[in-house]
């Protein structure tokens, strides 16, 4: 059967090959495990997307500045699952490449239940005191309204969510993300079905886009659980790696490894997560319309950035293998191949974005003055997009170095010294939105910058021999 991504990608790797920029064989294995995952994200990044666009269509910019506040919440909790799941893909890539598949089970099972853990307070606090957090960051009473609904009803996925994060991941560590993306693109359809009933059936409006994004999260969960368990999933196949319900159920050095490797992923997304709140409560000043279009640019963004996660997946997954197995050299040559095969792919596709933007707008509003302010957002979101992409992809080979510091430090600086400065100086003088677009560009470029200087100074394979396995012989 044709696949249109697995095709463009493998076209672009032959023609990269066929110039000398990457090597072919190295290009065939980055295309065999992006791909999926990148189909995976774009299908994850689509059902957000059209989440907003349903919204912005029915109900207005005040419903997509609802999402958008209640958003950062939820993103704060998922944040620190995505940290863990980070460094478990980490330690199962070095395991399956050193031979050590038995420990797996053990790594998996230690990522759930610690992240477990973790998602309770999140849980507790956005279902009892909901409206109270909303309010430390808008006033605006039909942004709250519609933000306490979406986030009352999106608390229990935080939960669902953590478990399908490590799902994904300890399959892309395996060399596996063909499963992932059955599986997740599964969920996506069924989210969007649920979305068009709710929303233009049912007339739920928020509460029916919340709703169906809980209830698809949920069924990949039990899809997930199913595969690891008893190591397959009907009309989706066998997977790779299993995890058994008993013992043992803890080990001090890996999860000590686990938490070591992850905090700086965890620091990062909390980082990432808390500069959303004095980022909305500056856009708020603006109009709600801003948050909005502000809010669709992101999505977009994020849509976008679909191939640059496949990119990172892979980087991960390969470095990682490669490292387990000593082979540093070659580690490094995949690095440098994913980097250069990721940059033409993010360069086409920003290209088309700016050139269709005005078609574009007009899926998230019908109003000419929002399609109007919202236009800009997609042009600047595509320039961000490469920026962004390329440090996903250099992010992801330091993930599967298990060097996840720099990672940090570039959030921290990109957060905190660009984008929400640059955009408080818009909203005092006369740069208004325009230093938004401004700190929304500087904002992923500088985050590429710095992760670059980390993968070019070599310092990411010294700091992965602490962690490498010593490989087995069975």
């Amino acid at each position: 059967m044709f696949n249109p991504f697995s095709s463009s990608f493998l076209w672009v790797a032959n023609r990269l090959a066929n110039r000398g920029l990457i090597d072919k064989k190295r290009g065939e294995r980055i295309v065999d495990l992006s791909w999926p995952r990148t189909l995976t994200m774009f299908s994850r990044f689509s059902q957000r997307t059209v989440d907003v666009s349903m919204i912005g269509l029915t109900v207005g910019s005040a419903g997509v500045a609802g999402i958008a506040i209640a958003t950062i919440y939820w993103r704060l909790a998922v944040g620190i699952s995505a940290g863990l799941a980070g460094g478990t893909i980490s330690q199962v890539a070095q395991l399956f490449g050193g031979g050590s598949n038995d420990r797996i089970d053990l790594a998996v099972k230690q990522c759930i239940f610690i992240g477990t853990l973790f998602m309770s307070p999140f849980f507790f606090g956005y279902l009892l005191f909901t409206e109270e957090l909303i309010q430390l960051v808008v006033t605006d009473a039909s942004t709250v309204q519609y933000a306490v609904e979406y986030l009352q009803i999106q608390a229990i996925a935080v939960f669902f969510i953590h478990i399908n994060l490590v799902g994904s991941r300890t399959l892309a560590g395996a060399d596996d993300t063909h499963l992932t993306m059955y599986i997740r693109a599964s969920g996506a359809v069924l989210n969007v079905i649920l979305n068009v009933t709710f929303i233009f059936g049912l007339g739920m409006g928020v509460t029916g886009a919340a709703l169906g994004t809980v209830l698809a999260e949920a069924f990949v969960m039990v899809l997930f659980v199913i595969g690891f368990i008893y190591g397959r999933v009907p009309l989706v196949g066998d997977f790779p790696v299993t995890v058994s319900m008993t013992g043992p159920y803890f080990s001090k050095d890996m999860s000590s490894n686990l938490i070591r490797m992850a905090s700086p992923l965890m620091a990062r997304s909390v980082s990432r997560s808390a500069s959303n709140f004095p980022l909305f409560a500056i856009l708020a000043l603006f109009s709600p319309t801003v948050v909005a279009a502000f809010e669709v640019g992101r999505r977009l963004r994020n849509l976008m950035n679909a191939s640059g996660r496949g990119f990172s997946m892979a980087g991960s997954s390969l470095v990682g293998q490669e490292l387990g197995q000593g082979n540093e050299q070659e580690a490094t040559n995949y690095g440098k191949d994913i980097l250069t095969f990721s940059f033409f792919i993010y360069a086409i596709t920003a290209t088309f974005v700016i050139i269709f933007a005005p078609q574009i707008a007009r899926f998230f509003a019908e109003h000419p003055d929002e399609v109007a302010d919202i236009i800009p957002f997609v042009r600047v979101a595509a320039i961000s997009a490469i920026g962004y992409s390329l440090s996903e992809s250099w992010t992801g080979i330091l993930k599967g170095a298990g060097d996840n510091s720099w990672v940090l430090y570039a959030q921290l600086v990109s957060k905190y010294l660009i984008l929400v400065p640059i955009t408080y100086l818009g909203s005092i003088t006369t740069l208004g939105v325009f230093g938004v677009y401004i700190a929304f560009i500087l904002e992923a470029w500088a985050i590429a910058a710095i992760t670059y200087y980390r993968f070019s100074s070599g310092k990411w394979i010294i700091v992965n021999r602490v962690y490498r396995p010593t490989p087995t012989n069975d």
